[in-house]
């Protein structure tokens, strides 16, 4: 008698889903939709043929560090032209310009090229700038139309940080959270009015992060001198972790996981990991190789993906365990500008303007692309939406690499 052993069997429209690659995504905000640096897209095409990839468009700018941000088909960042901060909505499928919007501004190039700093944020028909100078902007998506603008920090009655405002305000509901002052700042959505505000302290320059599950809800803001956790509803202090860098310059997101936060600066400071719970945070462990001066690391599957060095001096790519602080590898001679990672491949755009292609291996790095698509000074993150990659110069030349398969 033959037995029959009845395995189970997926249906035909289950199989496909599965093979399917995951759909194209608008990357509206700083770091993106998940604000960790990673894209959710997974069928985009990095076979290059020698070498080469397909450069849709080229687009001038204006000199600056604002990454890009792409939603309902324009790409929009910001770039210093002639006195003035221009931000752009560039079409996304031609690189022809949909509107352009300016404001005064100076370049400010104490110590380095000058230009804005801060990254824009869509949020469904407006768009939201904040400057230098602590100017908060919000324009009609579609027409760069001016609804309303506020000068925060007159409002909050403090001082800037040395270089300016350049966190991206973060959206949470109906107010939007800047790190401006001691512990930041929240306004009304709609109207620009100041809700609450923090003490006349620098701020730092990294864009606030969400504490996930936190009763009440909070968030974390780099100040100068601290990373300070508050009430999203209030202002109200919940906890700070002391956290000293040279010039102040805490720049890189706090990344949170769990209960657990990851902090990093450069200039020789270091990186840490810590406990969360009621009380202050609870160090789990430090250390000095993952010096993240400009650019926040990425945790993806138990490692960390970061670059590790002042940025002057050639940062180096390094992979780093979030349990204990080992570093699995490093690449020393890469010279990376920024980082993304989507699809389980690591994104590198170069101080010189090549995009390097690897898996996001802690086996170790093991690239299989290679292509230059910049001529320029690149320390802006690239970024991946709708099968596009973003690369960004700091004299202002943006690239449109097409990677739809």
């Amino acid at each position: 008698m033959n037995t029959f052993i009845r395995r189970p069997v997926l249906s035909l429209s289950i199989v496909a889903l599965l093979l399917t690659p995951l759909p194209a995504e608008d990357w509206f905000r700083w770091r993106g939709p998940n604000l960790d640096g990673i894209s959710a897209e997974s069928g985009w095409d990095c076979d290059w043929p020698d070498g080469n990839a397909v450069i849709a468009w080229r687009a001038t700018v204006g000199i600056g560090f604002s990454s890009a941000v792409v939603a309902q088909g324009r790409v929009f960042t910001i770039g210093h032209v002639d006195g003035h901060d221009e931000v752009h909505a560039i079409n996304e499928s031609d690189g022809t310009v949909g509107w352009r919007f300016q404001y005064p501004a100076t370049l400010d190039d104490r110590d380095f090229e000058g230009g804005p700093t801060s990254t824009p944020t869509v949020d469904g028909d407006h768009v939201y700038v904040l400057s230098r100078a602590g100017e908060l902007f919000c324009l009609s998506v579609a027409t760069g139309e001016l609804i309303w603008q506020q000068s925060v920090a007159e409002q909050a009655d403090v001082r800037l940080p040395g270089w300016g405002c350049s966190a991206a305000p973060l959206v949470l509901e109906d107010r939007l959270l800047l790190n401006i002052g001691a512990a930041g700042a929240a306004v009304d959505k709609k109207t620009g009015e100041l809700i609450w505000s923090s003490e006349d302290r620098e701020s730092g320059y990294a864009t606030p992060v969400v504490l996930p599950d936190s009763d009440p809800p909070a968030a974390v803001f780099a100040s100068g001198k601290a990373y300070v956790a508050v009430e999203i509803k209030t202002g109200r202090q919940l906890w700070s972790e002391r956290w000293l860098t040279s010039f102040n310059c805490n720049a890189a997101d706090p990344i949170i996981s769990g209960q657990r936060m990851f902090l990093s600066s450069g200039y020789n400071r270091g990186a840490a990991l810590f406990e969360l719970g009621k009380d202050d945070p609870e160090l789990i462990w430090k250390s000095k190789e993952m010096k993240n001066q400009i650019h926040g690391s990425i945790l993806y599957k138990g490692h960390l993906y970061g670059l590790d060095g002042d940025m002057e001096s050639g940062a180096r790519l390094r992979c780093m365990d979030w349990e204990t602080g080992e570093i699995r590898w490093s690449e020393d001679d890469l010279r990376p500008g920024g980082l993304t990672l989507a699809g389980g491949r690591l994104i590198v755009l170069t101080e010189a303007g090549e995009l390097v292609v690897s898996p996001a291996d802690a086996a170790g790095w093991r690239p299989i692309a290679k292509t230059k698509v910049a001529n320029g000074k690149c320390w802006t993150g690239p970024v991946l939406s709708n099968g596009r990659i973003y690369c960004r110069t700091v004299q202002g030349e943006l690239v449109c690499v097409d990677c739809r398969s």
